[in-house]
């Protein structure tokens, strides 16, 4: 018996398609769910400008900004260089933080900032760490990474740091260096 060559492709049509209607619920959920790894926005060369009551009170400038609401927990991501200036009442900054990145957690206001952080305020203090936290909501700077501070010709280092978050009222904890002290 011999089988014609339309028969055997008629057959295999069939094998093919019947295999090939089966859904695995796995495979399909696998298709339908959305990517969470990508931002919602992104914003490049960003000037973000925080207000009260017509003064301003915080500028933030920063290459990249990418809004990560989609992800548990939401968050804020911050890169190509990052520079926060705290205003005082005069409309004068009084205080710069510079550093490589930062996280800003969106439910509690809580900034990691990372890479090359410093931070001056108006009376020329400066501190150098590679990992700093700001608490927005309660105005506060801190880490527990070891630090240096320079002021007034002086450089004092530690690990572990507190302060508001316009660096004018500070504490270093552990703390290291040399202080030249004045007995006149």
């Amino acid at each position: 018996m011999t089988l014609c060559p339309t028969y055997l492709y008629a057959f295999g049509l069939l094998m093919l398609s019947s295999s090939s209607c089966k859904n695995e619920t796995s495979a399909v959920d696998a298709i339908n769910t959305p990517i969470l790894y990508y931002p919602l926005n992104e914003q490049r060369h960003a000037n973000i400008i925080y207000s009260d009551s017509g003064k301003n009170v915080l500028e933030i400038n920063t290459g990249l900004v990418q809004d990560y609401g989609n992800m548990k927990p939401p968050y804020t991501f911050f890169s190509n260089g990052l520079t926060v200036r705290f205003y005082n009442g005069r409309m004068l900054s009084s205080t710069v933080l510079n550093a490589d990145t930062a996280r800003q957690e969106k439910s509690t206001d809580l900034w990691v900032i990372g890479g090359n952080v410093i931070v001056r305020n108006g009376k020329g203090d400066r501190l150098l760490t590679e990992l700093l936290f700001w608490d927005k909501k309660e105005e506060k700077l801190y880490t527990d990474r070891k630090v240096q501070i320079e002021t007034d010709g002086q450089r004092i280092t530690g690990v572990g740091f507190e302060a508001d978050q316009e660096f004018n009222n500070y504490q270093i904890f552990s703390v290291q260096g040399e202080l030249t002290i004045n007995d006149e």
